[in-house]
């Protein structure tokens, strides 16, 4: 990635203001280097907050977020661009809040065909999605539906979503630090969201209980470049 994003107000993005959402390429790295350093602490969970598939499809990358509390954010890139489409168990405009269960309206009425690969994914779930963002690979802004929202102050669930996304060097440090138990600090997460290679020093100091051959498989998978 280029240099770090600039994440003042991130606590104020959602669907009704993506201005501070990175472009999709920036997006795709800081998915992939969130994804690399987690998964140098995951190793002996199996399953991370964070996730990075280098080869989702055909010329096709995904990029996933949990927030451990049944939430989730699947970013779809492709040839068209990018599709995020997110789900937020307590948003008032969950599906789950009929029954049976129904999108809210006119939540997918604009998105383009050129995602119907990323709507018709089983793995995300469409039919169970509070909101859903794109950005065709010729655009120059994320777009959203021009949606009636509900009144609840939580709406669709992407601002807690899609904040994660946007956390500085500092704050993904900190973050580790508390889901893992370890000692990260900032600069060798500020080397990662500059997209520098990891070496394997680094990733024994990032995590010594592991074997480097086991720590560098971790990052492989993600597709993060390493040394």
């Amino acid at each position: 990635m280029s240099d770090v994003l600039p994440l003042d107000d991130s606590t104020l993005i959602s669907t009704r203001d993506l201005s501070t959402l990175p472009a999709i390429e920036s997006l795709r790295q800081r998915l992939q280097q969130m994804a690399a350093l987690e998964s140098v602490f995951a190793i002996e969970y199996g399953e991370s907050d964070y996730s990075f598939h280098p080869k989702w499809g055909r010329s096709q990358q995904m990029g996933a977020v949990k927030n451990g509390s049944g939430d989730e954010l699947f970013a779809h890139f492709t040839a068209a661009g990018c599709c995020i489409i997110g789900f937020a168990h307590e948003s008032a405009m969950s599906p789950y809040r009929t029954n049976p269960p129904e999108l809210w309206p006119g939540l997918l009425s604009s998105v383009p065909a050129d995602f119907k690969s990323s709507l018709d994914e089983p793995a995300f779930d469409i039919q169970s999605t509070t909101f859903v963002v794109w950005r065709l690979s010729s655009d120059d802004a994320w777009h959203t539906d021009d949606l009636e929202y509900s009144d609840d102050s939580y709406d669709d669930g992407s601002n807690d979503l899609l904040s994660r996304l946007l956390m500085s060097p500092v704050e993904f440090a900190e973050w580790l630090e508390e889901n893992y138990e370890v000692d990260v600090g900032a600069d060798i997460v500020t080397h990662v969201f500059k997209n520098r290679p990891l070496s394997t020093a680094q990733l024994s100091d990032l995590n010594p209980d592991a074997s480097p051959a086991i720590l560098k498989q971790a990052v492989t998978e993600t597709g993060y470049p390493l040394q």
